[in-house]
């Protein structure tokens, strides 16, 4: 029994070792320094010491225990318990209490029930190869498990996607497939329900945005509206014109207020010309012009606040598609972990050197990192389609990052101070100048409102021509009868109806016939709706909306002192998170290292290097936010002073005033 227990032991160590170095390699790959082989063999000599120490005092305690069990001595077994457990706990071999059970008849002579061994531990039970144990760490009966491990070292080493190889750079390689989790089997893990994939970069989606973002498609037609808009008002200078024809059919007969019935059976042809030219209309047309220039003006600034607004938001969405990146490429590490932690526990458990409830714990802990993985997964996508969105691109297209070095790249030089910002904000917000133009289109709008208080005049003209077709009359009638129509000087006595200048006789040729009739003149007009109630109310109704627009400036204003404020404060913060969270990095790697080494010497335990291992993927974590919210910062900064473009969003030079 106490060769067994010696073999147990040394395998159980020894496998936690070996396991535990080969699922967190990757993550110490970046700080943990090699030995040299003099500190190699020196290491191991120890090692061997402390393991002979270790045997000699295992092998007392042991004989002490079948010696209680078998005097039963409960004194002294209690003791020899005791002993072994400080021996357990001294050289780090168990995280926990080893389980127990009773002991049967068969095993225990002296009938103490309550007398218990290590589990697992029968005579039956083969004993290792030690060649084996010390080339591989785990017994001929483990292969399983040994491959299993490897194959999760491999995939490791293999997937190591995300290096800070500076302190203020990301290096974010394409993560292996058969490293995240398959949602469906007809979709990729990566681009889930996407069709085909994009590469892309900052400058590409920037440049997308200005000739495909809906929004600025919308206003820039908004700005062609008020263009013409503008064009209308020009014609307010130019005379109108009207032109009216009528062609009527006249048919039956016509009663003369002297009892004459004339019968009419003739087409009738009318043709009316207008025009209208104001020459005064209380100044309407001069300030009704000039507001709506200053209108078209504002919705040129209304452009290009739009335009920025759009390349500020593709600009989140973008980073937050890298960001994305960098967390899947970080939840799978944590996956890794896990499952090599399972495969140990799983190894420790069959041997009878922890209970269960530590594998069902370690199990527990690879669901949960799995359920964040599939929600990065999905995360990612969602990501990408959000892009896509914003870029107005078909959305089955999944874009993916084609430049994977993300850096802390400064858009304003640091030298400017609030004040300095402020200025150029002021200069160059469009929205500060689209509130401009609109309190003056205000201002343009209450005289026009004044106006209608005064007389319009206007110099107005218009021609009519008529025609019909007419019969002459060549019936005879009598000088006292004849009515004289040329010189109209008079009308004589008309008794029937052939005494009308009018044809009734069907008799003589039938011609068509076109008079004309001109009229000009000048037209004075002065209307007081409600004795001028109506026109001093639309003053008032003006002079509020001009003073609205004052207090929308004002409003605005305000607005734009506390984002540049907040933006500067943000950038500030986050630049000094970089520095802290790089030295979180430092810490965390190299509390791991010191984690695996203690772990290694039998002074840790696998617990101490799974904290470590969660403390360098938290850091690892606030390290990638924090280089991306520096890098928004900084975007939304050249956003909050008004000089956001395509350029200076992709400058490697910082801004300077």
């Amino acid at each position: 029994m106490p060769s067994h227990l010696e073999c147990i032991e040394k395998r159980t160590l020894t496998a936690l070792a070996m396991s535990l170095a080969l699922t967190i390699a990757p993550w110490c790959a970046a700080t943990a320094q090699l030995l040299s082989p003099t500190e190699k063999q020196k290491e191991e000599e120890d090692e061997r010491n402390r393991l002979e120490g270790s045997r000699r005092v295992d092998k007392q305690n042991i004989n002490n225990l079948q010696n209680a069990l078998k005097g039963s001595n409960v004194s002294s077994m209690q003791k020899a318990l005791d002993a072994q457990n400080t021996i357990n706990i001294n050289n780090a071999k168990l995280a926990r209490p080893l389980p127990m059970k009773p002991i049967t008849d068969t095993d225990n002579p002296t009938g103490l029930e309550s007398a218990p061994v290590l589990k697992g531990v029968t005579p039956a039970t083969p004993v290792p190869n030690p060649s084996r144990l010390a080339k591989t760490g785990l017994s001929s009966e483990n292969d399983l498990a040994l491959d299993e491990l490897k194959s999760v070292a491999d995939e490791s080493n293999a997937n190591n996607g995300v290096i800070f190889v500076q302190p203020d750079q990301i290096n974010v390689k394409a993560p292996l497939l058969k490293a995240m989790v398959a949602l469906d089997q007809k979709m990729s893990p990566y681009s889930l329900d996407a069709l085909s994939t994009t590469p892309v970069t900052l400058h590409d989606v920037l440049e997308s945005t200005l000739l495909r973002n809906l929004p600025i498609k919308i206003s820039n037609q908004d700005t062609f509206t008020k263009l013409w808009q503008l064009r209308e008002s020009y014609a307010g200078f130019l005379p109108n014109l009207s032109q009216e024809v009528s062609y009527e059919g006249l048919n039956g007969t016509y009663v003369t207020p002297v009892g004459a019935a004339v019968p009419i059976k003739n087409p009738y042809l009318s043709m009316t010309s207008q025009f209208s030219w104001y020459v005064f209309k209380g100044g309407a047309i001069v300030h009704g012009m000039l507001g709506a220039r200053d209108k078209y003006r504002a919705s040129k600034y209304a452009l290009n606040t739009t335009i920025n607004d759009a390349l500020l938001d593709t600009t989140k969405s973008y980073y937050n598609l890298v960001l994305s990146d960098v967390l899947l490429q970080i939840r799978i590490k944590a996956v890794e972990v896990a499952r090599g932690v399972v495969i140990v526990n799983q190894d420790q458990y069959d041997f009878g050197t922890i209970p269960q409830v530590d594998v069902l714990q370690a199990k527990y802990q690879l669901s949960q990192d799995r359920q964040e993985l599939i929600k990065q997964q999905v995360t990612r996508r969602q990501s990408a389609i959000s892009l896509a969105t914003d870029l107005n691109l078909d959305q089955s297209v999944d874009l993916t990052l084609q430049n994977r070095t993300v850096r802390k790249i400064r858009l304003v030089d640091d030298r400017m101070t609030p004040g300095d910002l402020l200025r150029v904000a002021i200069d160059n917000r469009p929205e500060l100048k689209r509130y401009e133009q609109l309190r003056l289109a205000a201002r343009e709008a209450v005289k026009v409102a004044k106006a209608a208080l005064f007389p319009t005049v206007a110099v107005t003209g218009s021609g009519i021509d008529t025609g019909s077709k007419v019969f002459r009359n060549t019936n005879s009638t009598s000088s006292g009868n004849q009515t004289a129509i040329g010189s109209g000087s008079g009308i004589g006595s008309i008794f029937a109806a052939e005494d009308l200048p009018i044809g009734t006789s069907s008799q003589g040729p039938k011609r068509w016939t076109s008079r004309s009739l001109f009229l000009i003149g000048v037209d004075l007009n002065w209307q007081l709706g409600g004795l001028g109630l109506q026109q001093v109310a639309g003053i008032q109704v003006a002079k509020s909306q001009a003073r609205e627009v004052q207090l929308e400036f004002a409003k605005e204003m305000n607005k734009i002192y506390g984002e540049v404020r907040d933006t500067y404060l943000s950038s500030i913060t986050a630049e000094n998170l970089i520095v802290e969270t790089t030295d979180a990095v430092r810490f965390s790697q190299e509390a791991l290292r010191i984690a695996e080494i203690r772990f290694k010497e039998g002074v840790g335990t696998y617990v101490d290097v799974l904290i470590a291992q969660r403390n360098y993927i938290a850091a690892l974590t606030a390290k990638a936010h924090a280089i991306i919210d520096y890098n928004l910062a900084q975007a939304t900064l050249l956003h909050a002073i008004g000089r956001n473009n395509v350029n200076t969003l992709t400058s490697s030079v910082p801004l300077r005033e």
